[in-house]
C-alpha cells in the first residue's frame, strides 16, 4: 500500500516537472537543432522535424476546443497572420497554375510557404505567453548557429559575419537585460560599433538602432522625435561609412551589388505583375537573365551564374521575393507582419517589457530580415520567433504577463 502510495506520487511528481518544464526544453531543442539543416525539398531546418510532428496535434486540439489553446494564438493579431499565410498560399498557388511553373520549383515553393505555416502554428504553441520559452528557443538557436559554423565552417569563411556575431550579440544583450539603462544602450553602442568593424553591417546597424530605441523610451515632448531622426541619421551615417571602407574588400562589393541587383530584379517583376506574380523560386527561370543582366552592368567582371549557383539563388528581401513570385495575394503575409513589426517598435519605446533592450535587437533585425534576407531555411523559423516577440509585446502591454521585472 504504501510502495503504491509512493509510486503515485513519484509519478505526480514527473508529470508535474513535465508540465511546467517539458515546453521550455522543448523548445530549446526545436531551436538548436534548428540550425542544422538537410536537403528535403529545399533546406530543411532539422527542428522542424519537431514542429511538424506538433503540428497534428495541436490542430486536433485546436479542432475538439473550437479555437486555439495557446494565449498568443487567441490574439487578433495571430488569427490575422494565419489567415494572411493561408492568402500567401494562395497567391503562389494561383501564380504557380497560371504561370505553368515546372513542378520542381512549385513543390519547392509550396512547401516553403507550407512549412512557414506549419512552423506558425507550431512554434506559437510552445512558446504561448511565455517570455523564458520564447529565450530558450532564441538562445538555442544562435548557440546552435555557432556549433554548425564550427562543424562545417561559416558561410564564406566569415567567422565573425556568420560565425560568433548574432550568438555573442544576443547572449551580451541578453546578459545585461534587468539592469540599468545607460548600462543596456552603452552596451548595445558598443556591440553596434565591434559588429561595424568587424565587417558584420547589418548587425552593427541593428545593436546601434537597438541603443536609440531604448534610450527614446525615456526622451519626452518635442525632443522625442528630433532623437528618432537622430538616432536613425548616426546609424546611417556610421554604416554609411564602414560600406565604404569594406568596399575595397572584392567579396563585400560583390555583396552589395548583389543585394542591389536583386532586389531590383524583384521589384521589377512584380510590377510587371502584381496580380499574379511569377511563379515559385522565379530565379530559376527567364527572370534570372534580367538578374545577370542588371549584375553585369553594376559589376563588369561577373560572368553569370552556374546551373548549380542559379538553382539554389534566392532573392535577398522576404517581403520582395513574396511579392515577385506570388503577387500580391503572395505577399500577403509578409506586409502584415511588416506594420506588426512597426506597430511594436512603436509601443517599445513606450512602455517597459523584460529585457526590453533584448526585444528590441530582435524586432530590430527580424525588420531587416523582412527587407533584406532570404525567405528560406533557417529563416522561417525567425520569421515566426519574430511573430511570437512582437504577441507577447501586445500581452504584456495589455497587462496579461507578470511585470516583476527591473527595467
Amino acid at each position: 500500500m504504501y510502495a503504491d502510495s509512493t509510486s503515485y506520487e513519484s509519478s505526480g511528481r514527473w508529470a508535474d516537472f513535465l508540465q511546467r518544464h517539458g515546453p521550455t526544453w522543448l523548445c530549446a531543442a526545436a531551436g538548436f537543432l534548428s540550425a542544422f539543416t538537410v536537403s528535403v525539398v529545399g533546406q530543411m531546418p532539422v527542428g522542424e522535424i519537431i514542429l511538424v510532428a506538433l503540428f497534428p496535434w495541436v490542430m486536433i486540439k485546436a479542432y475538439f476546443r473550437r479555437g486555439w489553446a495557446g494565449r498568443i494564438q487567441q490574439l487578433g493579431w495571430y488569427r490575422l497572420l494565419v489567415t494572411l499565410a493561408a492568402v500567401t498560399v494562395l497567391g503562389y498557388v494561383v501564380s504557380d497554375v497560371f504561370r505553368a511553373t515546372p513542378y520542381e520549383n512549385l513543390i519547392r515553393g509550396w512547401a516553403r510557404v507550407g512549412f512557414l505555416v506549419v512552423d506558425l502554428v507550431a512554434i506559437a504553441h510552445l512558446i504561448d505567453f511565455s517570455w523564458s520559452r520564447l529565450w530558450a528557443f532564441i538562445l538555442a538557436l544562435s548557440v546552435g548557429g555557432v556549433v554548425n559554423a564550427m562543424i562545417d565552417g561559416p558561410l564564406y569563411g566569415e567567422w565573425w559575419k556568420f560565425g560568433f556575431g548574432y550568438c555573442v550579440s544576443a547572449i551580451v544583450l541578453f546578459s545585461v537585460a534587468g539592469r540599468g539603462a545607460f548600462l543596456q544602450i552603452t552596451v548595445a553602442l558598443v556591440l553596434g560599433l565591434a559588429n561595424l568593424a568587424l565587417g558584420a553591417r547589418s548587425l552593427g546597424a541593428t545593436c546601434l538602432l537597438t541603443a536609440g530605441l531604448f534610450g527614446l523610451a525615456y526622451v519626452r515632448g518635442i525632443w522625442r522625435p528630433l532623437a528618432l531622426l537622430g538616432s536613425i541619421a548616426v546609424t546611417g551615417t556610421l554604416l554609411v561609412v564602414a560600406n565604404l571602407l569594406f568596399l575595397e574588400d572584392q567579396d563585400h562589393a560583390g555583396s552589395n551589388i548583389e543585394r542591389q541587383s536583386m532586389i531590383e530584379t524583384a521589384t521589377e517583376v512584380f510590377v510587371e505583375s502584381p496580380l499574379v506574380g511569377q511563379g515559385s523560386w522565379f530565379t530559376a527561370t527567364s527572370s534570372i537573365r534580367r538578374l545577370e543582366e542588371r549584375r553585369r552592368a553594376l559589376e563588369s567582371s561577373f560572368r553569370g551564374y552556374t546551373e548549380e549557383e542559379a538553382r539554389k539563388l534566392a532573392i535577398h528581401s522576404q517581403v520582395l521575393v513574396a511579392l515577385a513570385e506570388g503577387g500580391i495575394l503572395g505577399g500577403a503575409f509578409f506586409l502584415g507582419l511588416g506594420v506588426l513589426v512597426l506597430k511594436t517598435l512603436r509601443t517599445l519605446t513606450q512602455i517597459a517589457v523584460p529585457h526590453r533592450a533584448f526585444v528590441l535587437y530582435l524586432v530590430l533585425a527580424g525588420g531587416w530580415n523582412l527587407l533584406m534576407s532570404p525567405f528560406s531555411g533557417v529563416a522561417r523559423v525567425e520569421i515566426v520567433l519574430l511573430v511570437c516577440a512582437c504577441l507577447l509585446v501586445i500581452l504584456q502591454r495589455q497587462e496579461e504577463l507578470a511585470e516583476d521585472f527591473r527595467e
